[in-house]
């Protein structure tokens, strides 16, 4: 399932190299979207990554290419909170 977030970037990426017309634009509107969507995901998971094992800067990308398939493991593995 993790994997099929590749589908999202490398299809939006050949959009906008070879596509044309309105092919591009929805390709360029996927990506940025996407992007944006996960950097914001990190800002709002932010916490639960910190309590995570591992480097923030891995977090970072991680969220950055699979977005939810990533923190979600990790909060449903952390202690509840007290």
């Amino acid at each position: 399932m993790k994997e099929s977030v590749w589908v999202i970037w490398l299809g939006s990426a050949a959009a906008m190299v070879f596509g044309e017309g309105w092919v591009t634009t929805a390709g360029f509107a996927a990506f940025a979207g996407t992007l944006g969507i996960h950097v914001l995901e990190f800002l709002v998971k932010r916490p639960v990554m910190e309590k995570a094992e591992g480097s923030m800067g891995y977090h970072f990308v991680q969220t950055l290419i699979y977005g939810l398939f990533h923190w979600k493991p990790l909060e449903d593995s952390a202690p509840p909170a007290d």
